[in-house]
Formats: C-alpha cells, sequence, structure tokens
C-alpha cells in the first residue's frame, strides 16, 4: 500500500521507474545472498531480511501502479501515429439512449508504415440510430479510425472526477464515433473464460427475462442474483441508495455466503476423510470463484471470494481462522492481482464496512444485550447493520454527499426478502423448463416488487435522506479516529483512549464550524463550464441561484456539471432556477435581460444582438456565439474589469478576442477546455 501510494502521489516518470526496477532487483539479490549465506541460522539479521521484503513489496507497488501508464508503456498505442486502430471489446457493452459505450482494448495500430503491436485502453462511445441493433459483445474485434483524445479533467467544481475514473482502469483515452465507421472484423479475442461467463449470464439473463413480466422486477433479480445492472433504472437504484440499502445490489459477502452454503450443503456427504474433505474443498472453491466471474468480478465480490477462500481452506485442514489476517491476506492478494482497486470506491467501503462489522459487532451486542430467543436475532442483525454503515458511512458521505437516516428499519426490512429472492432466483435458473418454474417466477417477482415497494415508501418518510453533506478530506480520519478511540475507550475502560476520542471531537468540531462559517456569508458567482450552453450560479447566504437555458435539475448536463457545486451549499429544492432570457428580482438577484446583478457585482451576457445607447460598466463581461463585433469599438458602450470567453465561441473568434483584449490590458478567461470561471468575493478583479 505505500508503494502503491507513492505511485498515485508522483506523476509517472520513466527514469525513477527504471530506478525503481533496478532498486527491486538489488533488494531481490541482496535477499537471496543472505539467505544463502546464513542459512536462516543467524537470528540477528532477521530484522534486515524482514526490511528488505517490505523494501521490495513497496517498491513492487509502485512498479504495478506505473506500469501501464502512458509515460512508462512504450508499446502504448498513444505513442504511434496511426489513421485507424484495432482492438477487441473489453467488457459488456453499456447502453444509453443513442450510444453504446465500452473499453476496447487496442492491440495493433495501422499508419503509414503498416501494422504495429501495440496495448493499451480506449473508452469507446458509439453513437447509433435507435432503429438498428446493438451488434457488440465481449470479444469481438473491430477496426475504428484513430480520433481519439486524453480524457479530459474536470472542468467545474464539484464534477465528477471521470479522467481518475477511467485512470484506475488504466485508460487515459477516449473516442466518440458513429457507427458507420466501426468495422467488426473478428470476434473471440478475448478471455475466453470470461467471455464463457458472460455468455452464460445472457443466459441466466434471458432466462428470468422469460419468467419474469415486469420490468423493475427483472432488472432488480438480474442484478440482485447474477450482477447484470445493464437494465437497472437511475430511480430504482436512487431508492436503494436513499434507503441504506445499495449494498444488496452489489454483489459481495452475503452473495457469496449464500453460494457456499448452497454447494456445502449438496456436499455434506463429503466431510468424511481427507481425500474427501479436499475433493470438497475443490468444488466449494470453484462454486466461490465461479459465481465471482459470473457476476463480473466486482472488487466486493473479490474481496468476499477471497477471504470465503481462506475460511473454506480453514476449515477443510481444521485450521483456526484469524479474521484480522484474513481480511489483510485478502487485500494484499487483490492488490497484487490490480494495485489501482485501492482507488475503487467499491473496494474502499467493502473493507470499511467488513471492518466495521469485526470491530464494533460485538461493542454494540453488549450494548444492547438479549437473552429472548424472538429479539436476538432481529438485534444480532441490527448490530451487524449498525456496524457496517458506522464503518463505511463517512467515506460514502465523503464521496456521495448524503446519508440515509432510516438505514436501520429498511435493512432489517429487505434482509429476510431479499436471502428469499436469492434462494428463488438460484431455483428458478437450476429447474428444466416446466410449469415449476412459473410458480417459482410469481412468487420470485411479486416478492421484488413487494420489497421495492416497501422501499419507495420508506424513502418518502420525512427527511429519509440528508443531503448536501459536503465532507473535507481531512475530516475523514477524525471521524474514523473518534469511532474508534471511543470504542477502545469504552472497552478497555482507558482515559488515555477517552481523551483521544476528546481531541477528535474537538478537532472535528472546529472543522466543521470552521468551513461552515467561511462559507455563510461569502458570495460566489460561477459560470460553469458546459460546452455550447449556458449556466451561471450565484451563490450567497446559504442561498443559491441558477442562470440557464439548460432544465434544472432533469438536463443531463446539469446534473453532472452544475448541481454538485450548488447542493453543496444549499438543498436541492432551495435552489431556484431563473430561465434564459427572463426577468427576475428578489432583493439579492436582479436579472433583466442580458444584465445580471448579484450583490454587489454585475455581469453581463453579449451575443452580438443587443444594441445599446450610453454607457454601461459591469464586472464581468461574457462572450457568446462569436459576435463579430471589435472589441474596442463595443466597449465604448459597455465597459468591463474582465471578458470571459464560452465554449460557443469558436477558436478563430477566441484567438482575436484575446488579442484585442490583451492590447487594451484587459484580463481574459477563456471557459472552452478549462475550468469554470468562479469569482467569490475575496477575488480582486484588475
Amino acid at each position: 500500500m505505500v508503494g502503491i501510494s507513492l505511485g498515485y502521489a508522483a506523476e509517472p516518470n520513466r527514469t525513477v521507474y527504471l530506478t525503481v526496477c533496478g532498486l527491486l532487483a538489488a533488494v531481490v539479490l541482496i535477499f537471496m545472498g543472505m539467505l544463502w549465506y546464513t542459512r536462516l541460522r543467524k537470528y540477528q539479521h532477521y530484522g534486515v531480511l524482514g526490511l528488505l521484503v517490505l523494501v521490495s513489496l513497496a517498491a513492487a507497488g509502485l512498479i504495478r501502479t506505473w506500469q501501464p501508464h502512458p509515460g512508462i508503456d512504450r508499446k502504448h498505442f498513444s505513442h504511434y501515429p496511426a489513421a485507424a486502430l484495432v482492438g477487441y471489446v473489453g467488457d459488456e457493452p453499456t447502453v444509453r439512449g443513442e450510444t453504446i459505450r465500452f473499453p476496447l482494448m487496442v492491440t495493433h495500430v495501422y499508419g503509414d508504415s503498416g501494422m504495429a503491436a501495440v496495448r493499451g485502453t480506449l473508452m469507446l462511445t458509439i453513437h447509433r440510430a435507435d432503429t438498428l441493433p446493438i451488434a457488440f459483445t465481449y470479444g469481438d474485434e473491430l477496426i475504428v479510425p484513430a480520433t481519439y483524445r486524453q480524457v479530459p479533467p474536470p472542468y467545474n467544481p464539484g464534477e465528477i472526477d471521470y479522467r481518475s475514473f477511467l485512470a484506475n482502469r488504466n485508460c487515459w483515452h477516449q473516442a466518440y464515433i458513429p457507427l458507420h465507421e466501426v468495422q467488426k472484423i473478428g470476434k473471440d479475442k478475448g478471455l475466453a473464460l470470461r467471455a464463457y461467463a458472460l455468455s452464460v449470464r445472457q443466459q441466466m439473463v434471458a432466462k428470468f427475462s422469460r419468467y419474469i413480466r415486469d420490468r423493475d422486477a427483472l432488472s432488480i433479480a438480474s442484478t440482485l442474483i447474477l450482477g447484470y445492472r445493464a437494465e437497472l433504472r437511475e430511480e430504482l437504484l436512487q431508492a436503494f441508495s436513499n434507503t441504506g440499502t445499495i449494498h444488496v445490489l452489489s454483489v459481495s459477502g452475503m452473495h457469496v455466503i449464500i453460494v457456499y452454503w448452497l454447494f456445502s450443503r449438496l456436499f455434506w456427504w463429503m466431510d468424511r476423510g481427507t481425500a474427501l474433505r479436499v475433493a470438497k474443498l475443490m468444488v466449494l472453491l470453484l462454486a466461490v470463484w465461479g459465481y465471482a466471474l459470473l457476476t463480473g468480478f466486482s472488487p466486493s465480490v473479490l474481496r468476499a471470494a477471497t477471504m470465503a477462500s481462506f475460511v473454506i481452506a480453514g476449515a477443510t485442514f481444521r485450521r483456526q481462522s484469524r479474521i484480522y489476517n484474513s481480511i489483510a491476506a485478502s487485500a494484499f492478494f487483490l492488490l497484487l492481482y490490480h494495485p489501482k482497486f485501492i482507488a475503487y470506491i467499491g473496494f474502499q467501503l467493502s473493507y470499511l464496512a467488513v471492518l466495521g462489522i469485526v470491530f464494533l459487532y460485538a461493542f454494540f451486542r453488549q450494548a444492547v444485550p438479549s437473552g429472548n430467543r424472538f429479539t436476538k436475532p432481529v438485534l444480532a442483525y441490527a448490530s451487524v447493520s449498525t456496524a457496517a454503515q458506522a464503518g463505511a458511512g463517512p467515506l460514502a458521505a465523503y464521496h456521495f454527499h448524503h446519508f440515509p437516516l432510516y438505514f436501520l428499519p429498511a435493512n432489517l426490512l429487505v434482509v429476510l426478502p431479499v436471502s428469499a429472492i436469492m434462494y428463488l432466483g438460484f431455483v428458478l435458473l437450476a429447474i428444466p423448463y416446466v410449469p415449476f418454474a412459473s410458480v417459482i417466477a410469481v412468487v420470485l417477482e411479486q416478492l421484488i416488487l413487494a420489497v421495492n415497494r416497501a422501499l419507495h415508501v420508506i424513502e418518502g418518510w420525512p427527511g429519509s435522506v440528508v443531503n448536501g453533506i459536503w465532507v473535507p478530506w481531512w475530516e475523514l480520519p477524525l471521524m474514523y479516529g473518534l469511532l474508534v478511540a471511543f470504542v477502545l475507550a469504552m472497552n478497555l475502560r482507558s482515559k488515555r483512549w477517552a481523551v483521544c476520542a476528546g481531541v477528535c471531537m474537538v478537532l472535528w468540531t472546529l472543522s466543521s464550524f470552521m468551513s461552515w462559517f467561511s462559507q455563510h456569508d461569502r458570495d460566489e458567482m460561477v459560470v460553469f463550464n458546459v460546452q455550447g450552453d449556458i449556466a451561471i450560479g450565484l451563490i450567497g447566504q446559504r442561498n443559491a441561484w441558477l442562470y440557464s437555458n439548460l432544465a434544472y435539475p432533469d438536463d443531463r448536463k446539469v446534473n453532472y456539471s452544475v448541481r454538485p457545486k450548488l447542493t453543496a451549499h444549499v438543498p436541492e429544492k432551495a435552489v431556484r432556477f431563473i430561465p434564459y432570457g427572463s426577468s427576475y428580482g428578489d432583493g439579492r438577484v436582479y436579472v433583466s435581460g442580458p444584465v445580471i446583478q448579484f450583490g454587489g457585482r454585475c455581469m453581463m451576457i453579449y451575443d452580438g444582438r443587443e444594441s445599446f445607447t450610453g454607457h454601461l460598466a459591469v464586472d464581468i463581461l461574457l462572450f457568446r456565439n462569436n459576435p463579430s463585433i471589435a472589441l474596442e469599438s463595443l466597449t465604448k458602450m459597455v465597459s468591463c474589469r474582465r471578458l470571459v470567453l464560452d465554449g460557443s465561441n469558436n477558436d478563430v473568434t477566441i484567438a482575436r478576442l484575446k488579442a484585442e483584449a490583451e492590447a487594451m490590458d484587459i484580463p481574459v478567461y477563456v471557459l472552452k477546455n478549462n475550468f469554470a470561471y468562479v469569482w467569490d468575493e475575496e477575488a480582486h478583479l484588475p
């Protein structure tokens, strides 16, 4: 983890990379030499040997993190001038409206010098007509134009960092190509085992679709049992998220345990004799890892399958299982397999939830003891759910900016139905096409719909979700430090841990108060980068306004680029929307035609259509839609302290206006392919 973290902290550098490779080789040679020399008899050298192991692991972590980066890998396709790329579909395609998206595993480039073998991943988005069928599956070999570009960084405050998301999957380039420019030239180029697993999953989804008629029930069954999310509606996903039950849709520990339990019961007769127990171990491992492969090898299911493998092996050979060792070992092997798992949110939440259960479950059970056989299982699951939420909740709030208040009743409500849904789903997939399957399907569908209705009811309860939670990164260690110190202080009756808990609480309170105070009286005007559209956010004194030609909050571009910044300051329902071109006034904000007055600052939007008499002085002049007027002529009517050029202007207009502004000593901010223009009350305009 130290080496991987260093790989993220520093920009990849080939000289440093080669130096670390040399260091790793030297450390390994020294280690092997000491082993040969000491024969492990000179105990005073054990510390040196251990240090060499740790250094080699750190070096390997950095090397594995940097290895696929284009700056390190000389065989990456981006280093080759090419007219076309050849590669295969690297995952199941995702369909959204008129687009289909998937990673293309590039294998060859075609240019003036012919074909060359390369490697690398390209995120490919294909535009298609709705009437055309989807003709791409995992492993299909394609040839596409080499019209790719680097993935851009986030251009707006609070916007999802899609570049980092793809970089964690070793992808740094993307392309948008119409369907007629894509040619399929082969198939079955991916991993045969993965192709077979995806094919089997498609057959199982097809079987579900033959028996389950309701679309929502079908998508939930496919997601819950098979990890197939392609048909899951955003509204359904939001309902599970808002009730704190989203974890049931992520194939993880509960699913793996059910698979293990089913196969363990089916092969109960193999518990006699060492040979039969070893054979049963192989069967159980095949079942667990086969299911993990079938569901797509997500980080959560990999964690659960790896931990289950240790537990199964320990039980087979009568070895005691140490839960913290199993957790650490599973994380080690997964990071060895794919170091960038460490940056996956699912990986982080999965391990924090498990650690929360292991660390807090006994504490909660002692705090609320019960000997009643009817209430005992309820309290036990309530303790597990609360412990998991305590472990993963702070990080989830940091990433997703909301917290479900009714997670406990929602989890208690769905745990038994979800287990029954999984068992019924497995039975439905296992039995042949007989009338009995139709009966099971009806029961399964009605059970899913009942759970769905119950979650929607809980979602509608007052204050079901606390939205707009924006936690600075430095408060996360304080939260987890407070949690750990408090539990240890209570369990060990330790004053030192109690003091640590108090210090964490005081620091967290001070940080939260300072963040609130710094934003309370601070005014901000944000010109968002929404390409050729316009969106201007006005934020101040716990109020927010949006002036835009895009619909709030329904437009996808608004949801992705604008909404995060506004809801970081006020609840979504408190954002006041001002349609582009309308007039508005409420004491703090005044809009009349192209002029926006917010507090003590003034902005004007100019697109070449307005004409003026007299003279107007503004702080910011926003140019749109390629106005042909010369800046010197315009400033005789409208003077400004700063010129902002948005993405609706072409490059020729931007170059002309920049030159004219520089000649007149007017600062210019170009919004196109750049971060949003943010003007707060502390900004000093010349």
